[in-house]
């Protein structure tokens, strides 16, 4: 179901403050909304009553009831008191689509771009010339944070400490491991802070034996919003490298900053030769992914859609394990033998060294389950040579997010992060900033931020689709140009 940005909680009718005579009653909802999004304090008339003719008067307490959210009055929007951070940010909206509005008694307002200050409680207060009534509501303001990061360090006494942290929370996040994703564990120990903007970090850590070969699960996740769980996995390999005595431990140590150095080196020596080539070599390792912490900016917005292109594939440099139709925009496996995930990979027909790009693709047809098995992303050209010629994992140039049936939704750049969303998107959308070294992955349907990737483009990159193997629907490249023509044409 498409996420209008808005979950209402049970109804809940707190003590009004009624003037005599009065002929009508004011009932509230209260509202949940992710930060960035926009969201609907409902309110309304019992009976429905026309209210038009009478003012309408939010506002966050009774300090500022002269200082409103919004206040209308005199058949007119009246901004001269308003609250300034609430200018040009509230209107009056239906809480329903069907609602006409102040006429049947529908006096919601809409608030544009919701921040964290936006939360807690709101007065929605009516009156007539016959007297007024008033009820409260409250805004809860969610955030989903950034997927955890996992990392092993040794212990004095050679077991394993297993970190876990996670940014970029509202409001405070739990946290959970788990051991194959099945046994509950134990944290040896939880923080949690709250950072300058307001949202709240996580860390934790469980000790265990250097000789288990099991993964680790460290999930993050809002009590409300079990669906966006965030996790993370390890796999526990280390145990070549812990067992024997105690006296281990200053050779590790050694072994870890002799490694240090050579990296440091390695770095150095990179730095100077990428300054000096023109274009990178094959499988040079340009690019220092990282996951970038939600702001209200990466949220979805319609407005990406004004940088859509027209992608598609061209069948004839596409691999021979692929049937391509719909002119480009729609392909599969073959289903005849057995092919290597790089083997399926394909780009299509635009490639990018500057601007913002948008593109979507779907991953469910009508009548048929949703794909399980797919790639998209971009890669850069000497990058999809590597994996045309050596049909391997090239060392850098890959962005992804990828799902297969064993790990579901998880990126793919030489780190491994999961990203849990629920269920596999029908319309993914795609948003590429070269200029500023961002790649955005979205849930159209939903119209929900997944994940943005920090990345180093140091040279064009092209869009890449994989379709899987042996999913029944295919992957679909939406047409988001001739879509947004046509939207123009019936506008005019």
């Amino acid at each position: 179901m498409r996420r209008l940005g808005l979950l209402l909680c049970l109804s809940v009718y707190l003590p009004t403050v009624t003037a005599a005579g009065v002929s009508f009653s004011v009932l509230a909802s209260n509202a949940t909304v992710l930060l960035g999004d926009s969201v609907t304090l409902p309110c309304w008339l019992s009976p429905n009553t026309d209210a038009e003719g009478m003012e309408v008067r939010w506002y966050r307490d009774y300090n500022s009831f002269n200082n409103p959210v919004l206040l209308y009055n005199g058949h007119q929007l009246q901004t001269a008191t308003q609250m300034e951070r609430y200018q040009n940010r509230t209107k009056l909206a239906p809480r329903d689509p069907n609602s006409s509005g102040l006429k049947q008694g529908d006096v919601s307002i809409r608030i544009e771009r919701v921040e964290l200050k936006d939360a807690g409680q709101y007065v929605c207060h009516v009156s007539s010339s016959e007297g007024y009534d008033r009820q409260h509501m409250f805004l809860r303001v969610e955030e989903i944070g950034a997927p955890p990061v996992v990392s092993l360090s040794l212990t004095e006494d050679d077991r394993v400490n297993v970190s876990c942290i996670s940014t970029g929370w509202h409001p405070e996040p739990q946290l959970q491991w788990s051991l194959e994703g099945q046994r509950a564990l134990q944290p040896g120990g939880l923080c949690l802070s709250q950072e300058p903007s307001g949202l709240f970090s996580v860390q934790s850590w469980v000790v265990r034996p250097s000789t288990e070969s099991q993964w680790i699960s460290c999930s993050v996740l809002l009590a409300s919003r079990k669906e966006d769980l965030k996790e993370a996995r390890v796999q526990m390999q280390i145990s070549s490298l812990t067992a024997g005595s105690s006296r281990s431990s200053w050779l590790i140590a050694f072994i870890i900053a002799l490694l240090a150095v050579i990296a440091l080196a390695t770095a150095l020596l990179w730095i100077i030769k990428k300054k000096t080539a023109k274009e990178p070599p094959l499988g040079t390792p340009e690019e220092g992914t990282a996951l970038l912490e939600k702001t209200p900016a990466m949220a979805y917005s319609e407005n990406m859609k004004k940088h859509a292109v027209d992608i598609a594939v061209n069948a004839d440099d596409a691999p021979t394990c692929l049937k391509v139709v719909k002119d480009g925009k729609l392909f599969r496996d073959k289903e005849e033998g057995t092919t290597t995930d790089f083997e399926r990979c394909v780009v299509g027909n635009k490639n990018f060294s500057e601007g913002q790009h948008y593109w979507e693709v779907r991953l469910k047809m009508p009548n048929t389950p949703p794909k399980s098995s797919w790639w998209v992303g971009v890669v850069t050209e000497s990058a999809m040579q590597t994996i045309r010629k050596q049909k391997s994992m090239p060392i850098a140039g890959l962005w992804c997010l990828c799902s297969d049936r064993d790990h579901g939704v998880h990126i793919l750049s030489g780190s491994t992060y999961y990203v849990s969303v629920g269920c596999t998107p029908e319309i993914l959308g795609i948003f590429l900033d070269h200029d500023n070294g961002r790649l955005s992955f979205y849930d159209t349907n939903l119209r929900r931020h997944l994940v943005t990737m920090k990345c180093c483009f140091a040279e064009k990159v092209c869009p890449l689709f994989n379709p899987g193997l042996g999913d029944t629907a295919p992957l679909e490249i939406v047409c988001l140009t001739k879509t947004n023509e046509n939207e123009a044409n019936e506008k005019s």
